[in-house]
C-alpha cells in the first residue's frame, strides 16, 4: 500500500486481504491437507482480528473525537465486531478437532456479516471517516501500524 493511500484505500483494501485469507482457508479445507488448514486459519484468524482492532482502537476513536458521533455508526460497527468475533471463536475451537465442515459452516455466515458489514463501511463510514480524518491520515496510519 503506497504512501499516499487515502484511509478508505487502506481500509478497503484490508477488507480484500481479509477476503483473500478466507478463501486461503477454504482452499486448504478442500484439500484435505489439515496442516495447511491450521496455517491458513491462524493467518486468516489473526489478521481478520487485527483489521477489527485497527478500526475500534485507533479509526473509530479518532472518528469520534473528530466528529463528535459516538451513538452514530461507529456504535453499529463495534456491534457487528462482537459478532465476528463470536463467530472466529467457535471456528476456533473447531479446528483442532479438525471439524472442518463446521468452520465452512461458521464461515458461510460470518462472510454474509462481514459483506453486509463491508458494504456499510466502504459506502457510509469510511467516507464520513476520511471527510473527518483525511487531514490526520498520516499520523492515524502510523499507529494502526504500531498494532
Amino acid at each position: 500500500m503506497g504512501s499516499d493511500s487515502t484511509l478508505i484505500d487502506y481500509f478497503i483494501q484490508d477488507h480484500r486481504d481479509c477476503d483473500e485469507r478466507w478463501v486461503e482457508v477454504e482452499r486448504a479445507i478442500e484439500s484435505g491437507d489439515s496442516t495447511a488448514v491450521r496455517a491458513s486459519w491462524e493467518t486468516f484468524n489473526r489478521e481478520q482480528r487485527h483489521h477489527l482492532d485497527k478500526e475500534e482502537q485507533v479509526m473509530f476513536p479518532a472518528f469520534e473525537e473528530a466528529t463528535g458521533m459516538t451513538t452514530g455508526p461507529t456504535v453499529v460497527m463495534r456491534m457487528e465486531h462482537g459478532q465476528m468475533r463470536g463467530l472466529l471463536e467457535q471456528m476456533e475451537s473447531a479446528i483442532p478437532g479438525g471439524d472442518f465442515q463446521t468452520v465452512l459452516d461458521l464461515g458461510d455466515t460470518l462472510l454474509m456479516l462481514v459483506q453486509q458489514h463491508n458494504q456499510k463501511e466502504e459506502g457510509m463510514l469510511y467516507p464520513m471517516a476520511n471527510s473527518a480524518l483525511g487531514a490526520d491520515w498520516g499520523s492515524l496510519k502510523e499507529k494502526i501500524e504500531k498494532l
